[in-house]
């Protein structure tokens, strides 16, 4: 029988042999523990969680992550709970999991049990729905894009303003050399005129100088990048139609803005592709100082021409699509560039871009399962 564990002074002791007590608690709370061979296997999962995720206890006793949640969601959250299980230390993460029909965010928590060996031998988790929390960030994200596109908005109108008005000052001043005032109000006419310029001048620059010291603080978080990619692919393509490839790296960048930029570039390439099975490559390399770059590649039929007029700096246009302007308008506000192309002989189509961010090391396949403390460590959003 499992014990449940109290905290005392950084350890777990036990207060109590069942673990059936776990389904007075309000959360979602589960049990794992290391088979003989060695792989971390659910042993126990309270009422709470049963709950949540509309399945019975038989789909989850004695089994790993990699059998109960399908694709990704299964790769990832496995990858964790190895983690735990080789390292012995505490992790905490954040996935999306389907739950009773629909794709809930939880934030986990991983305590591992050390046994008289010093070998792992269960781990404790308490899971908790962020889902709304995720949807916040990422409506900041938005925000946030809108907000820095206005003020880019505001500062170039400022800045094409100031020169008329410092004109509209030069010219009063003209007007005042050789001026006769016959009293009837001119002059004080001409010398209104001046102090409207002059103050004008005054606003602009302090609209200038206040745009150029706002900036937008970047969340960076360091992540797996293929399992970024695959949750992606695996939430737009349930059925596995397509094939895809991406770079094993890990990354450290702002995982929210990479997320929305991949998205709507891979939704893209799946709508417009025009056949099936469509290839989807995507890799990341290190780019400029302090950027990355990101080059999606398909086979499909390409962009039309007013796509490539948006994506490579075009003005908006409702024959373009609004997603490809958001994402470029996304990247834009970050600091980065982006272009796209089609293939020579249009079998496909390609689009690169540019955000800040580290690329901090390929990894072999095995290393996957376990990836990096910082990765498991650092809460993201899928």
């Amino acid at each position: 029988m499992l014990s449940t564990k109290a905290l005392r002074k950084g350890a777990f002791v036990t207060v109590s042999p069942r673990h059936d007590i776990f389904d007075y608690i309000a959360a979602p709370i589960f049990v794992l523990e290391v088979n003989k061979g060695g792989q971390p296997v659910y042993a126990a999962i309270n009422t709470h969680a049963l709950e949540i995720s509309g399945r019975p206890a038989s789909d989850y006793i004695g089994k790993t992550a990699l059998d109960v949640y399908p694709d990704s969601y299964g790769r990832t959250a496995y990858a964790h709970h190895c983690f735990v299980i080789k390292n012995g230390q505490r992790a905490i993460y954040e996935l999306d999991l389907p739950m009773a029909g629909k794709i809930c965010s939880l934030r986990t928590q991983l305590n591992p049990q050390l046994g008289p060996n010093g070998q792992v031998e269960r781990v404790y988790a308490l899971s908790v729905d962020v889902t709304a929390e995720k949807n916040a960030r990422e409506s900041k994200v938005e925000f946030d894009t809108l907000s820095s596109e206005m003020e880019q908005f505001v500062a170039l109108a400022a800045h094409d303003l100031r020169a008329p008005m410092r004109n509209v000052a030069i010219l009063t001043d003209l007007l005042r050399e050789g001026f006769q005032d016959h009293g009837d109000g001119k002059l004080e006419l001409l010398d209104l005129i001046d102090k409207i310029a002059v103050k004008s001048m005054d606003l602009i620059s302090d609209v200038l100088c206040h745009v150029e010291i706002k900036s937008t603080q970047a969340d960076e978080t360091v992540f797996s990048f293929p399992a970024l990619c695959h949750q992606i692919c695996d939430t737009l393509d349930p059925k596995g139609l397509h094939v895809y490839d991406s770079s094993l790296s890990t990354i450290r960048a702002d995982r929210t803005v990479m997320m929305i930029a991949l998205r709507n570039l891979i939704e893209n390439a799946i709508k417009h592709g025009g056949r099936k099975p469509l290839a989807i490559d995507i890799q990341v390399a290190t780019g400029m100082p302090g950027m990355i770059e990101v080059t999606l590649t398909d086979d499909g039929k390409g962009f039309s021409d007013a796509a490539l007029k948006i994506m490579n700096g075009g003005q908006f246009r409702a024959d373009s699509g609004y997603g490809l302007f958001g994402v470029k308008r996304l990247i834009s506000a970050r600091g980065g560039t982006l272009i796209a192309r089609n293939t020579p002989d249009q079998t496909g189509a390609v689009v690169r871009f540019s955000l800040p961010g580290t690329l901090l090391g390929v990894a072999s396949p095995p290393d996957l399962l376990t990836m990096q403390s910082d990765d498991l460590q650092s809460p993201s959003a899928a």
